[in-house]
């Protein structure tokens, strides 16, 4: 759902920058108040395991693929107001080092992805757990059923409201232009909202085996259950034990995944691709060469992951870092 440069109206494109700024403005702000010390390693660890998860598609069938957003899943394991600066360093690593999604067009992707996905992830599972939940997981508590569906819930709307903003985008950029930027609202709103209709499926199906899994084997690792003190913080914290466990984990499961990359990747399209293919619209040249590519071998590849990998976390290491030593004394 990156959006490239030169597909969007200017004029649309410089509103997506301002309400990003705003939005951002006030994560930040909350997140120098929420974020503790002991958190930071778990946080930048977790928007680390999100670039490498959104590096590996999945078929949607027609020639189309998915991959995982994680806005959801971020919001549901370190809260909404984090999430969103999370998956801000996400996106901001892979427009500048690889080129995933246009300069111009950050500020879009960020609110659809980094702002209105989690968003609208963590909404919809705050809405749905008390409906068909009795008990809250937790330590000692099994991942009941209405957990799942609430997590998934969660996740298959963040999918498909961020899908719905990015389809009401490119109609508005097409009206506003006359056909010079963006997609007619006859072909962007059915497209967008059709494919990540099912791709929301694939990333429900994802989010609900990762929490299921992390919460079996790790439950401090989610925010509601965060409550034993760190044995280690800062950088001392990125060294201790279960922050190398869950960096080796990370790394062995996207080592056994990155077939799916070459699979899906090269023949298929996501869904917004499609809808530009529906549409006829080709994708412009960049306005920032990338430094890195994805690779088109497998040793490539997994270097590009590793790599992108260590900046996310380096960098959101960094980000919350100054959040936190902001945040206000108590």
């Amino acid at each position: 759902m990156h959006i490239p440069d030169g597909l969007m109206d200017p004029l649309v494109a410089g509103l997506g920058w301002l309400e990003f700024a705003v939005v951002a403005a006030i994560a930040v702000y909350l997140s120098g108040r929420k974020l503790r010390d002991k958190d930071l390693p778990r946080v930048a660890v977790l928007c680390a395991g999100v670039f490498v998860a959104q590096m590996l598609n999945f078929p949607i069938g027609g020639g189309t693929t998915g991959h995982l957003i994680g806005g959801a899943l971020l919001a549901i394991m370190v809260g909404p107001v984090t999430a969103i600066v999370g998956m801000t360093v996400v996106l901001l690593i892979q427009a500048l080092m690889f080129g995933d999604g246009g300069l111009t067009a950050f500020g879009l992707n960020a609110v659809n992805m980094a702002v209105i996905a989690p968003l609208a992830g963590w909404g919809v599972y705050t809405i749905v757990k008390p409906l068909v939940s009795r008990g809250t997981a937790g330590p000692g508590k099994a991942f009941t059923p209405g957990e799942a569906f609430a997590i998934g819930a969660g996740a298959w709307a963040s999918v498909f409201v961020a899908a719905a903003a990015c389809a009401a985008e490119l109609a508005v950029s097409y009206a506003i232009s006359d056909g010079a930027y963006g997609i007619a609202a006859t072909v962007s709103i059915p497209a967008m909202l059709g494919y990540h209709a099912v791709i929301g499926v694939g990333e429900a199906i994802i989010t609900v085996g990762v929490a299921a899994y992390v919460l079996r084997v790790s439950p401090q690792m989610f925010k509601s259950t965060n409550r034993e003190p760190a044995k280690a913080a800062g950088l001392r914290g990125m060294l201790s034990s279960r922050i190398v466990q869950a960096t080796a984990a990370v790394s062995v499961v996207f080592a056994l995944a990155l077939p799916l990359y070459f699979l899906y990747s090269s023949e298929g399209a996501d869904g917004l691709e499609m809808t530009m293919e529906d549409a006829g619209v080709a994708e412009s040249e960049p306005l920032l060469t990338s430094p890195f590519s994805y690779g088109e071998t497998y040793f490539a590849a997994f270097f590009a992951g590793i790599l992108g990998f260590l900046a996310v976390g380096l960098a959101g290491l960094f980000v919350m870092k100054v959040l936190e030593v902001r945040r206000p004394a108590e």
